[in-house]
């Protein structure tokens, strides 16, 4: 299992958990806002054996492992490093974009994730150019399917700048937004979900498209606009900051 980069624990990645975080290498999507820049290649500086070392000196506070990227359903060794953080009693919450639905099926089988957090980058209409991977649409609606069977999970969005041609760049719009959560309603077939709106958070040489590094935050005006859209197709939206 490559692990790129670790933080000890928090208490903000993992609702209701005292968590370690382990970030993976390495993505299939380029996402213009992506924050992960640092951690797209494939080095891997810390070892799977290194960071349950640590988890087992830890055990007196940390209860959970949050695994994320990168895109951590691309690495050959995830369901065998899984299963160790199962056998040591600890809850496992998986950071995805739901692109490899075969892998989340196993996952889900084999009960080897209790919270799974799917990245849903945008509506369809937007999608070659939010993920940078255009053609996976098929791939994507399987994974937020798959997703919506965990024990717990949420679909999330972050409200970012979009490059739509040449050098024009916005943020998404209020109504491209309820255009994503509808995607998400008729794909699951529910709106029951929980879903979050997060706010886009500039960073200096840390983003895929550096153009995007000058735009600010996103207005709290607009993230109030984005979900009153929102919740007239999934109810259970919040705002996370």
């Amino acid at each position: 299992m490559k692990i790129r980069a670790a933080l000890g624990f928090n208490l903000i990645d993992y609702p209701g958990k005292i968590a370690a975080v382990a970030f993976v290498p390495g993505c299939d999507y380029l996402c213009p806002a992506c924050h992960a820049k640092p951690i797209l290649d494939e080095a891997a500086l810390i070892s799977g054996d290194e960071f349950l070392e640590y988890l087992a000196g830890a055990r007196r506070w940390v209860n959970g492992v949050v695994v994320c990227g990168g895109e951590p359903t691309l690495q050959p060794g995830l369901i065998p490093f899984l299963t160790r953080l199962k056998a040591a009693d600890l809850a496992v919450k998986l950071d995805t974009n739901g692109g490899s639905p075969e892998v989340l099926s196993r996952l889900l089988a084999e009960k080897l994730v209790d919270y799974t957090a799917m990245d849903v980058k945008g509506p369809r209409s937007l999608w070659a150019k939010v993920s940078g991977r255009p053609g996976a649409e098929a791939a994507m609606f399987d994974g937020m399917r798959i997703a919506a069977r965990f024990p717990d999970y949420e679909f999330r969005t972050t409200a970012a700048p979009v490059v739509r041609g040449g050098e024009e760049i916005s943020f998404f719009t209020a109504s491209e937004m309820a255009e994503t959560a509808k995607m998400i309603a008729e794909v699951t077939g529910g709106v029951q979900h929980k879903y979050y709106i997060q706010k886009f958070v500039p960073r200096k040489d840390g983003l895929l498209d550096p153009r995007l590094e000058s735009f600010p935050e996103t207005p709290p005006r607009l993230l109030e606009e984005m979900k009153k859209e929102v919740t007239g197709y999934l109810p259970k939206c919040e705002i996370r900051g």
